[in-house]
């Protein structure tokens, strides 16, 4: 990019990186195709819940891979007994998996997490809500620990959009310069 971006950080405007732009550009990209898919997954008429189920599927694979280098399901509908988490991961879970079972339980009955207008009887009686809730805030804090300084992706983001379009627009004015007049 030709020019450099900078976006605020902890109150301060800070240069960033060309590979940081890079990698935000890549999020974008990734972004952009899932979202595609979504569209053809909507115009078939395949429920959210699955696309997302599918979707947290590839994520749950791709995470599996990592942990065990062994792992080899990496085809859609594959599994076997390989496909079962590594030991290690095992004995992560055994260490902390309480404590996050906990910690969701005080997020999910807290009066600061309830939708502000709904009761609180109507929302114990909504699972899904609190299933939402629980996913978002798994997969809200797996990006946090995945996307480094996560805090600015989406400021880095605007800034990369607000250049795209800015270069869409220039390039057009060159174009409408081009046209003879009357044509």
């Amino acid at each position: 990019m030709s020019k450099a971006i900078q976006v605020y950080d902890d109150g301060k405007l800070v240069d960033i990186p060309e590979e940081e732009v890079e990698n935000i550009t890549d999020m974008m990209r990734v972004f952009t195709g899932i979202q595609e898919v979504w569209y053809v997954a909507y115009k078939e008429k395949i429920s959210e819940p699955n696309f997302i189920s599918g979707l947290l599927r590839f994520a749950i694979s791709f995470v599996k891979r990592g942990l065990d280098p062994n792992y080899t399901d990496t085809e859609p509908g594959i599994s076997d007994d390989k496909s079962t988490i590594s030991a290690k991961a095992e004995k992560i879970w055994e260490s902390v998996g309480d404590k996050i079972i906990d910690m969701l339980e005080d997020i999910t009955t807290s009066e600061d997490f309830l939708p502000t207008n709904v009761p609180k009887e109507i929302f114990d009686e909504e699972e899904r809500h609190v299933r939402n809730a629980i996913a978002y805030c798994l997969i809200a804090r797996a990006f946090d620990i995945w996307t480094p300084k996560f805090w600015r992706s989406d400021a880095i983001a605007a800034k990369i959009r607000e250049k795209d379009q800015a270069r869409v627009e220039k390039d057009k004015a060159k174009a409408e310069k081009r046209v003879p007049v009357g044509s």
